[in-house]
């Protein structure tokens, strides 16, 4: 059977080989999904992907109701929905008009961006950040131990957080996309240097 390939997934007859995960149909006719790491199996394609993106991309749901209607939203983008439904505005920069999810955050990014407050320092390069949060995860990338391994490729990384974005990489997860052509990356950097290259005179 000709294989060939679109947006890096294998295409073989009328099947799509998906990263996440392996299609199979049992003798009875039923068609079952594999887990490609771990091989759970799954009886519908939503569910091996819902247990990719908890499981092994550790990217759980923590939904909450809104008190105004019956949706349930994540806790990070709660604000945003009492914006959009319940025109409730979220807090908001004077300054850049950017929004956040609280006062707090607010006033932390004015404090660092627009007053240049950065009272914590790195020991290791100087740097300076705005709280103690940024500084801890900054110091990662001093550290020489990489605990971070992919599952897919073996390839290890100093922070949990590299590796979630490297796995966008092998799920074809292109959800950095350009406002001005509509391309779509990976990663945020791949789409900041496209801009750059592509579109120069774009702000």
């Amino acid at each position: 059977m000709a294989a060939f390939t679109i947006n890096n997934c294998v295409i073989l007859g009328e099947q799509e080989e998906d990263p996440r995960y392996t299609l199979t149909t049992n003798e009875d006719g039923a068609t079952v999904f594999s887990c490609k790491i771990c091989q759970k199996v799954f009886k519908k394609k939503d569910l091996v992907g819902q247990h990719h993106r908890e499981v092994h991309l550790k990217k759980r749901r923590y939904l909450r109701s809104c008190h105004l209607c019956d949706v349930l939203v994540p806790g990070h983008k709660r604000p945003a929905h009492m914006e959009e439904a319940h025109g409730l505005p979220m807090p908001k920069c004077n300054a850049c008009d950017r929004k956040f999810v609280n006062q707090s955050q607010l006033l932390r990014h004015q404090r660092t961006f627009h007053m240049g407050e950065r009272n914590y320092e790195c020991d290791v390069c100087h740097k300076k950040f705005g709280d103690s949060n940024h500084l801890k995860r900054h110091a990662v990338i001093h550290r020489p131990e990489r605990p971070f391994e992919c599952n897919v490729c073996a390839k290890r990384f100093k922070a949990s957080k590299t590796l979630k974005v490297h796995m966008m990489i092998h799920l074809n997860d292109r959800r950095c996309v350009c406002k001005s052509c509509g391309e779509s990356f990976v990663q945020w950097s791949s789409l900041k240097y496209h801009v750059t290259k592509r579109h120069p005179e774009e702000p």
